[in-house]
């Protein structure tokens, strides 16, 4: 089974905003913010809906806590 080496704390990610300079922070996998109940489903239930090979990269969503600019960033599992 493929893991995400982000979720699993195995890589650090540094992204700078583009809009503002400041590091952005990762905010989790995209999938807890579809609905109020996603956070709580298995991850597999919405790996084919990135549209990044059936489910062998992980997508995170990192936003500034200055200027609030985000952006999705893809992993590949490990």
């Amino acid at each position: 089974m493929a893991v995400c080496p982000v979720c699993n704390g195995m890589t650090g990610v540094e992204k700078k905003c583009p809009e503002c300079g400041r590091e952005m922070l990762d905010a989790g996998v995209i999938q807890d913010y579809y609905d109020p109940y996603s956070a709580y489903l298995e991850q597999g239930i919405y790996e084919d809906g990135y549209g990044c090979n059936n489910g062998r990269h992980c997508v995170h969503l990192f936003a500034c806590p200055e200027c609030h600019y985000d952006a999705r960033l893809v992993f590949k599992k490990l």
